[in-house]
């Protein structure tokens, strides 16, 4: 105990000392987090109805060519498809 307390890396804090240094260490790291989850939904744009169409097509496509294509998952997949169709269509006529 008397060789830590000589090392500059090291300090003898009490309980309530502890608890303090602790939550004072938690805070910054919370700030940061919220402040990254708020530039996050900021800058990242939830994908269009067009995009989302257009990729599942691709990805359609892709799967078919797959070996591992299973009908009941690519019927899934076109059932995906299908709903992006659909909101595409609304959001063009609006």
């Amino acid at each position: 105990m008397a060789c830590d307390a000589e090392d500059c890396g090291f300090q003898m804090l009490n309980d309530d000392e502890i608890v303090t240094s602790v939550q004072e260490e938690s805070d910054p790291v919370e700030d940061e987090t919220n402040e990254d989850d708020n530039n996050n939904n900021e800058s990242s744009k939830d994908p269009s109805n067009p995009d989302a169409f257009s990729a599942l097509e691709t990805a359609m496509e892709w799967y078919e060519q797959q070996s591992e294509c299973c009908p009941t998952q690519l019927l899934l997949l076109k059932r995906i498809r299908d709903l992006a169709a659909k909101k595409r269509r609304c959001t063009i006529v609006q």
